[in-house]
């Protein structure tokens, strides 16, 4: 009997026990459940965290695109009202400008162009004018109304002829190159400038000089030299070695298109040999006076003259082309030869003595060697092109001809 109550109590026992272990073990797994579980949230929420950042996003992109388009429709409002507001006032500042641009021409155009030559000569004239009636005129002059009308012809050349160095100063400016100015005339220019200003300055305000003058011409004369002819002087001698340096600054002497030629050079040191005895001579012994020294001073500046624009000819026919040369340098002092000599002329008719001529042979010559070689240059310039255009015309009209008659010979 107590084996059975045992087998009964040990069999209870193991059935407690499956039981137990049947209980622990859903409780055992649990963990393993919950661990395989926590992804699948996770991985829900990410999603819904990402929609709902995406849904924001959307809504911000909106949001942007609504606020854009807003201001889109603001700016065209405004452009469209200020093309309104415009429309009434545009023609006359175009016209504004556009008269603006061709008063100012001398140093904006570099083609001189027919609509921009009037225009720009108009503010010279007007400028020159200004000048001659508020500036002191020529007592000597007997005639009161002519003594206004010479000073007049006076700063209207001076303004010409000191305004036609700018425009070739701004253009190697803006292209930061002188590529199709010639050295030889540019260094020519400096030396007879210098050359004439010496001359000028010292006929006008050497009490010295001038009664050398006196003496070797009629009594009660006046002295040949005005102060637009001392100011003209002075003012191209300084322009003309800013563009002497823009040539050294800009390309170097040493190029070879910047490179001084040797007939130049031989007559750069001829000028000065002749210059240096001369000034010996005048010092030393009494056959030539210092008014003899500034002729020979104004010979020079003649000469040069002479010279000066045959290398720029040159250059312009060797490289078939005028650019880099602004063309205004050649209206401007023509328009300024033709009113010195205009000057020189009537104030010599005006005090019936034409002596005036003689005794200022360097205003005299410059005048007229500037008008040849302007209008010579002036036509290489314009005229030569409608040739050159021609000859092809023709070259193309026989070529066309040759080709027609091969094609029908061949027919």
């Amino acid at each position: 009997m107590d084996n059975q109550k045992q087998d009964t109590t040990t069999t209870t026992t193991a059935e407690e026990t499956t039981l137990t272990e049947e209980v622990t073990m859903p409780a055992m797994a649990s963990p393993s459940s919950n661990n395989s579980t926590t992804p699948l949230l996770q991985e829900m929420s990410n999603a819904k965290q990402s929609t709902t950042n995406t849904q924001n996003t959307s809504s911000a992109v909106s949001c942007s695109t609504a606020s854009i388009a807003r201001s889109t429709t603001s700016r065209n409002n405004n452009n469209n009202n200020n093309n309104n507001e415009h429309k009434s006032t545009s023609p006359l500042l175009s016209n504004l400008k556009k008269a603006c641009t061709n008063l100012f021409a001398p140093f904006t155009d570099s083609t001189g162009s027919p609509t921009t030559i009037l225009p720009g000569l108009f503010l010279i004239i007007c400028i020159g004018t200004v000048l001659g009636v508020s500036l002191p005129k020529e007592s000597s002059l007997p005639t009161p109304w002519y003594r206004t009308f010479s000073s007049i012809i006076g700063y209207v050349y001076f303004t010409a002829w000191s305004i036609s160095f700018y425009p070739q100063i701004f253009m190697n400016y803006r292209r930061k190159r002188t590529v199709g100015l010639s050295v030889d005339f540019s260094a020519m220019n400096v030396l007879g400038f210098a050359c004439y200003a010496v001359y000028n300055a010292s006929l006008f305000w050497s009490p010295y000089i001038q009664n050398l003058y006196r003496q070797n011409h009629a009594a009660g004369e006046s002295i040949p030299v005005r102060s637009n002819d001392v100011a003209f002087a002075l003012h191209a001698f300084v322009l003309s070695s800013i563009t002497l340096g823009q040539i050294w600054y800009y390309d170097g002497f040493g190029t070879s298109q910047t490179k001084m030629s040797f007939s130049v050079k031989l007559f750069f040191g001829v000028a000065f040999l002749v210059l240096v005895f001369s000034t010996l001579v005048a010092i030393v012994s009494s056959k030539l006076s210092w008014l003899g020294f500034l002729y020979i001073l104004s010979y020079v500046k003649v000469v040069i003259t002479l010279l000066k624009y045959i290398p720029q000819v040159v250059l312009n026919v060797r490289r078939k082309s005028t650019v880099g040369w602004n063309i205004w340098n050649i209206i401007l002092d023509f328009t300024g030869g033709m009113l010195s000599l205009a000057q020189l002329l009537g104030d010599s008719a005006d005090m019936h003595d034409w002596s005036g001529i003689t005794g200022n042979f360097a205003k005299f010559c410059l005048g007229f060697v500037s008008i040849f070689f302007d209008v010579s240059v002036y036509i290489f310039c314009f005229v030569l092109k409608c040739v050159i255009l021609l000859l092809h015309i023709l070259y193309m009209n026989l070529l066309l001809c040759c080709l027609i008659s091969c094609h029908d010979f061949l027919l």
